[in-house]
Protein backbone atom coordinates (compact mmCIF):
# COMPACT_ATOMS: atom_id res chain seq x y z
CA UNK A 1 0.00 0.00 0.00
CA UNK A 2 1.15 3.38 -0.82
CA UNK A 3 0.88 5.98 2.00
CA UNK A 4 0.81 9.67 1.39
CA UNK A 5 3.69 11.30 3.16
CA UNK A 6 2.67 14.91 2.87
CA UNK A 7 1.04 16.72 5.78
CA UNK A 8 -2.43 16.99 4.36
CA UNK A 9 -5.56 16.01 5.98
CA UNK A 10 -6.28 12.40 5.17
CA UNK A 11 -9.91 12.73 6.02
CA UNK A 12 -10.54 14.55 2.75
CA UNK A 13 -8.32 12.38 0.53
CA UNK A 14 -10.93 10.61 -1.54
CA UNK A 15 -8.36 8.97 -3.77
CA UNK A 16 -7.70 6.55 -0.94
CA UNK A 17 -11.19 5.23 -1.35
CA UNK A 18 -10.99 5.00 -5.12
CA UNK A 19 -10.72 1.27 -5.83
CA UNK A 20 -9.95 1.55 -9.53
CA UNK A 21 -6.54 3.14 -8.85
CA UNK A 22 -5.75 0.55 -6.20
CA UNK A 23 -6.76 -2.29 -8.53
CA UNK A 24 -4.54 -0.87 -11.28
CA UNK A 25 -1.56 -0.70 -8.92
CA UNK A 26 -2.14 -4.25 -7.65
CA UNK A 27 -2.46 -5.47 -11.19
CA UNK A 28 0.84 -3.85 -12.11
CA UNK A 29 2.48 -5.35 -9.04
CA UNK A 30 1.14 -8.80 -9.95
CA UNK A 31 2.47 -8.45 -13.47
CA UNK A 32 5.89 -7.50 -12.06
CA UNK A 33 5.80 -10.52 -9.78
CA UNK A 34 4.68 -12.68 -12.68
CA UNK A 35 7.57 -11.51 -14.81
CA UNK A 36 10.03 -12.34 -12.03
CA UNK A 37 8.62 -15.82 -11.31
CA UNK A 38 8.29 -17.86 -14.45
CA UNK A 39 6.45 -21.12 -14.18
CA UNK A 40 7.06 -23.90 -16.61
CA UNK A 41 4.30 -23.99 -19.15
CA UNK A 42 1.81 -26.72 -18.59
CA UNK A 43 1.99 -29.18 -21.43
CA UNK A 44 -1.23 -30.82 -22.27
CA UNK A 45 -1.30 -34.57 -22.55
CA UNK A 46 -2.62 -34.53 -26.08
CA UNK A 47 0.00 -32.08 -27.38
CA UNK A 48 3.05 -33.80 -25.88
CA UNK A 49 2.56 -37.17 -27.59
CA UNK A 50 2.28 -38.93 -24.24
CA UNK A 51 -0.79 -40.81 -25.41
CA UNK A 52 1.23 -42.24 -28.26
CA UNK A 53 4.04 -43.18 -25.89
CA UNK A 54 1.56 -44.77 -23.52
CA UNK A 55 0.01 -46.81 -26.33
CA UNK A 56 3.50 -47.89 -27.48
CA UNK A 57 4.50 -48.98 -23.97
CA UNK A 58 1.25 -50.91 -23.51
CA UNK A 59 1.74 -52.59 -26.92
CA UNK A 60 5.31 -53.59 -26.02
CA UNK A 61 4.11 -54.95 -22.67
CA UNK A 62 1.39 -57.06 -24.29
CA UNK A 63 3.82 -58.26 -26.98
CA UNK A 64 6.24 -59.39 -24.27
CA UNK A 65 3.42 -61.09 -22.39
CA UNK A 66 2.26 -62.91 -25.54
CA UNK A 67 5.85 -63.96 -26.31
CA UNK A 68 6.30 -65.44 -22.85
CA UNK A 69 2.97 -67.25 -23.14
CA UNK A 70 3.91 -68.62 -26.58
CA UNK A 71 7.26 -69.98 -25.39
CA UNK A 72 5.65 -71.52 -22.30
CA UNK A 73 3.14 -73.29 -24.55
CA UNK A 74 5.96 -74.52 -26.80
CA UNK A 75 7.94 -75.84 -23.82
CA UNK A 76 4.81 -77.63 -22.59
CA UNK A 77 4.42 -79.23 -26.03
CA UNK A 78 8.04 -80.39 -26.01
CA UNK A 79 7.67 -81.76 -22.48
CA UNK A 80 4.55 -83.66 -23.56
CA UNK A 81 6.40 -85.10 -26.56
CA UNK A 82 9.30 -86.18 -24.33
CA UNK A 83 6.87 -87.89 -21.95
CA UNK A 84 5.22 -89.72 -24.88
CA UNK A 85 8.60 -90.88 -26.19
CA UNK A 86 9.66 -92.05 -22.72
CA UNK A 87 6.43 -94.05 -22.49
CA UNK A 88 7.18 -95.64 -25.89
CA UNK A 89 10.73 -96.40 -24.77
CA UNK A 90 9.50 -98.11 -21.60
CA UNK A 91 7.03 -100.15 -23.67
CA UNK A 92 9.83 -101.17 -26.05
CA UNK A 93 12.05 -102.16 -23.10
CA UNK A 94 9.26 -104.32 -21.67
CA UNK A 95 8.75 -105.98 -25.06
CA UNK A 96 12.51 -106.57 -25.31
CA UNK A 97 12.56 -108.30 -21.91
CA UNK A 98 9.61 -110.48 -22.94
CA UNK A 99 11.25 -111.44 -26.26
CA UNK A 100 14.58 -112.22 -24.55
CA UNK A 101 12.79 -114.51 -22.14
CA UNK A 102 11.12 -116.28 -25.07
CA UNK A 103 14.48 -116.54 -26.85
CA UNK A 104 16.14 -118.00 -23.77
CA UNK A 105 13.35 -120.55 -23.56
CA UNK A 106 13.64 -121.46 -27.25
CA UNK A 107 17.47 -121.51 -27.27
CA UNK A 108 17.61 -123.99 -24.36
CA UNK A 109 19.38 -127.21 -25.42
CA UNK A 110 16.68 -129.35 -23.83
CA UNK A 111 14.00 -127.56 -25.87
CA UNK A 112 16.02 -127.99 -29.07
CA UNK A 113 16.44 -131.74 -28.47
CA UNK A 114 12.72 -132.09 -27.69
CA UNK A 115 11.75 -130.11 -30.83
CA UNK A 116 14.13 -132.17 -33.01
CA UNK A 117 12.76 -135.44 -31.65
CA UNK A 118 9.06 -134.52 -31.77
CA UNK A 119 8.72 -132.29 -34.83
CA UNK A 120 11.59 -133.43 -37.04
CA UNK A 121 11.77 -137.11 -36.06
CA UNK A 122 15.47 -136.95 -35.27
CA UNK A 123 17.22 -139.13 -32.69
CA UNK A 124 20.53 -138.92 -30.93
CA UNK A 125 23.49 -140.72 -32.49
CA UNK A 126 24.14 -144.08 -30.87
CA UNK A 127 27.73 -145.22 -30.26
CA UNK A 128 27.25 -147.99 -32.80
CA UNK A 129 26.50 -145.42 -35.50
CA UNK A 130 29.84 -143.67 -35.06
CA UNK A 131 32.51 -144.57 -37.59
CA UNK A 132 36.12 -143.61 -37.16
CA UNK A 133 38.53 -143.19 -40.09
CA UNK A 134 42.30 -143.19 -40.08
CA UNK A 135 44.14 -140.46 -41.96
CA UNK A 136 47.74 -140.75 -43.01
CA UNK A 137 49.30 -137.81 -41.25
CA UNK A 138 52.84 -138.41 -42.41
CA UNK A 139 52.28 -136.74 -45.76
CA UNK A 140 50.64 -133.76 -44.18
CA UNK A 141 53.74 -132.58 -42.36
CA UNK A 142 56.97 -131.54 -43.95
CA UNK A 143 60.10 -131.50 -41.96
CA UNK A 144 62.40 -128.60 -42.59
CA UNK A 145 65.87 -129.39 -43.81
CA UNK A 146 68.80 -127.91 -42.00
CA UNK A 147 70.49 -125.79 -44.64
CA UNK A 148 73.59 -124.48 -43.13
CA UNK A 149 75.17 -123.30 -46.30
CA UNK A 150 76.28 -120.06 -44.72
CA UNK A 151 75.49 -116.57 -45.88
CA UNK A 152 74.43 -117.54 -49.40
CA UNK A 153 72.03 -120.17 -48.08
CA UNK A 154 70.37 -117.71 -45.68
CA UNK A 155 69.93 -115.14 -48.49
CA UNK A 156 68.35 -117.83 -50.71
CA UNK A 157 66.06 -118.85 -47.88
CA UNK A 158 65.03 -115.23 -47.24
CA UNK A 159 64.41 -114.58 -50.94
CA UNK A 160 62.32 -117.77 -51.19
CA UNK A 161 60.15 -116.72 -48.25
CA UNK A 162 59.61 -113.26 -49.79
CA UNK A 163 58.57 -114.82 -53.09
CA UNK A 164 56.21 -117.20 -51.25
CA UNK A 165 54.66 -114.26 -49.36
CA UNK A 166 54.07 -112.40 -52.64
CA UNK A 167 52.38 -115.46 -54.12
CA UNK A 168 54.98 -116.61 -56.68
Amino acid sequence: MDFITDNTNLAYDLSRFDTSERERREKARREDAKSKIRLAPQISLSKSGSKLKLVAVVAVFFAALLTVTYFNAKSDDVARMVADQEMLLNTAKDDNVLLRNKLDTVANIGYIEKYAAENLGMTKVAPSQKKYIVVNTESLFESEKDDSEGFVGSVKKWFGSVMEYLGF
